[in-house]
């Protein structure tokens, strides 16, 4: 039997607000499908884990190459206010582009013996896409959906939408998702 954990990788004060270092303008654009997805993830028994930067220092890759952002501790690694983790979700500190990437983010998936993670957040082309990669390679199924990940790069967004379907898993949207996993879990 199917388990879903939903990962929402980065909705962060420091990407999400306009007051943020590095802001992407459509980030806030994706947060009512975000709610609605959580929504339905919890109706399935699913789990939803928060996979946010938290950065440390100046040796963290991202630094070097970014610039201090998303600072552990800092307003700007918080998450966006309207799109809040509840008492329940899992909160999963990364400090590079991959949520695997010495992180207890595998750990927490067998631990709640999930079976397919569904991606969404910001950056599709960088740590949403390095997330998914992670859960492809440790042997997940991956669900990518559109409309719950964007980024400010668009040409870069679509190009790795093509490579969800091509190489990693299911590329689909909240409409079609929510319509086949509601039919999954019919006996609910």
């Amino acid at each position: 039997m199917k388990k879903y954990a939903l990962l929402i990788i980065d909705m962060l004060n420091e990407y999400v607000s306009p007051e943020g270092k590095i802001y992407c303008e459509k980030a806030a654009g994706i947060i009512p499908n975000l709610l609605e997805l959580k929504k339905v993830i919890r109706e399935i028994g699913g789990i939803c884990i928060y996979v946010n930067t938290s950065h440390v220092g100046e040796g963290d890759p991202e630094i070097q190459k970014w610039g201090q952002h998303a600072m552990r501790g800092t307003w700007g690694a918080e998450v966006y206010a309207d799109i809040k983790p509840d008492k329940e979700d899992i909160i999963v500190n990364k400090r590079t582009y991959d949520g695997f990437y010495n992180t207890e983010l595998e750990i927490t998936l067998r631990s709640c013996q999930i079976t397919d993670v569904i991606v969404t957040g910001i950056h599709t082309h960088v740590c949403v896409m390095q997330t998914a990669l992670g859960a492809f390679y440790r042997g997940f199924s991956v669900t990518a959906l559109e409309d719950c990940m964007t980024t400010g790069h668009q040409a870069n967004h679509d190009t790795r939408l093509r490579f969800y379907k091509s190489h990693i898993g299911t590329l689909t949207n909240l409409q079609d998702f929510c319509r086949e996993i509601k039919k999954e879990n019919v006996w609910r």
